[in-house]
């Protein structure tokens, strides 16, 4: 990219005047011209304050592949949402309820011989199940007791059959943790060593990820609305990462103002970027310094429902997190999925490599359906937010993560990114 030229020097011919200042208003304009670059200073180098962001101090350090964005560093942390936006409604079946859409009862009975239900619970399960002609299929109501004692790979192979089907809505937005341990799940969390006792046998893998589904079997164990809301704290949990990118003066800084001023920022990001590197010395920045306004309002952050959204087609999600990404002001008309997929189609073109900034990747199945949208950040990171629930925060993701975190909706999705026309 062409750099601006700067303005040239002008004659120095020209008769010099000079202008006697007050000492009184030389000490104002000194703190004119100073005071905001002192500001600008503590503001862009001081350590972040996070709200409800736990740092993991045994957690490494990672180093993201280098490209024309520059070199960057993960710093893995763990955000949970405060405890006073977490609600204790969260359990949809008072008591387990199996939807089996488009099959017969003797083939639920198979399944659930081969999930690893013994051939006498199956054939008694079988014999209670109940035919429905608005699912064309069959629903069973299991004994919450015989549910609890379930092995976890058994559960994981029910489970994972019934979160195939949004009427299996427990299943379908349960719980998960990437990892295979219950401890990383909760780390330092506040819940009793009682109410962990209830949980986890409970929790079942899938892939890479932990799930738990199944809080109603154990709600009136759990002992209270506070021991609730600590246990909710702690299964919100979500792993997300600060990016820190370091400059240094022999980087190309064209380049790296190119790409992190996307979305008409260059002249916005230069400053920083050429005050960071004019230091003599590699300097490193969060990134959310370098990203739109929207994204820092939002990222790390969980949503806070309003009254206002009582009136609105749906909750803030991954679309309209997507198509919002530039936005000064967020455009809530991207909350109708029929309008967000209609500027999806209209506003953006397929680009099949050399991924920019800003670029919306959606994730399709083996239907063609968009089941989830994200925006590439760089190397292979993006901005997700998973589900629509307010308990869900908008995270920086690797993408391999957040296909994996959606192995429900596809085991081997389609990514198609989009950019944007006018970018």
């Amino acid at each position: 990219m062409a750099s601006k030229k700067s303005d040239e020097s002008k004659s120095t011919l020209a008769p010099v005047k000079y202008i006697a200042v007050p000492h009184r208003w030389l000490i104002v304009l000194l703190a004119v011209l100073v005071l905001p670059w002192l500001w600008m200073t503590a503001t862009c180098f001081r350590p972040e304050k996070a709200t409800n962001i736990a740092v993991e101090d045994t957690d490494p350090v990672k180093t993201a592949s280098a490209g024309k964005w520059g070199k960057l560093t993960l710093v893995p942390i763990i955000i949970s949402p405060p405890m006073e936006l977490v609600f204790t409604d969260w359990g949809f079946m008072r008591r387990p309820t199996w939807f089996f859409p488009r099959v017969d009862a003797d083939a639920v009975a198979q399944f659930l011989q081969s999930s690893g239900v013994s051939p006498e619970d199956a054939a008694r399960l079988r014999s209670k199940a109940q035919f429905d002609a608005r699912i064309s299929g069959v629903i069973l109501a299991p004994d919450p007791a015989w549910v609890r004692g379930l092995s976890p790979d058994t559960r994981a192979n029910i489970y994972r059959m019934l979160a195939k089907s949004r009427l299996n809505i427990d299943q379908t937005l349960g719980f998960r943790y990437p990892g295979t341990n219950p401890e990383e799940w909760f780390g330092p969390s506040l819940i009793s060593q009682h109410t962990r006792e209830l949980i986890e046998p409970l929790i079942y893998r899938d892939g890479g990820y932990m799930q738990f589904c199944d809080i109603e079997l154990v709600r009136s164990e759990i002992g209270g609305e506070d021991e609730l809301r600590k246990l909710g704290k702690a299964l919100f949990r979500q792993p997300t990462f600060i990016t820190q990118l370091s400059i240094d003066p022999s980087d190309n800084l064209d380049e790296l103002i190119e790409y992190w001023g996307r979305g008409g920022r260059r002249t916005d990001i230069r400053p920083l970027i050429e005050s960071l590197a004019a230091r003599g010395s590699q300097r490193s920045i969060d990134i959310i310094n370098l990203l739109p306004p929207f994204i820092r309002n939002h990222l790390y952050r969980f949503p806070k429902l309003t009254i206002r959204d009582m009136d609105r087609p749906a909750v803030v999600n991954c679309l309209w997190s997507s198509l919002n990404f530039f936005s000064e002001k967020p455009d809530d008309r991207f909350l109708d999925s029929a309008v967000a997929l209609k500027a999806l189609k209209e506003d953006y073109f397929v680009v099949e490599s050399d991924f920019e900034l800003g670029d919306i990747v959606a994730f399709l199945d083996e239907d063609g359906n968009i089941f989830h949208a994200a925006v590439y950040i760089a190397d292979d990171i993006v901005f997700s937010k998973n589900g629509e629930s307010a308990m869900a925060p908008w995270t920086l993701m690797k993408l391999n993560d957040v296909k994996e975190y959606y192995r429900l909706c596809s085991e081997n999705p389609r990514l198609i990114f989009h950019r944007r026309n006018d970018y």
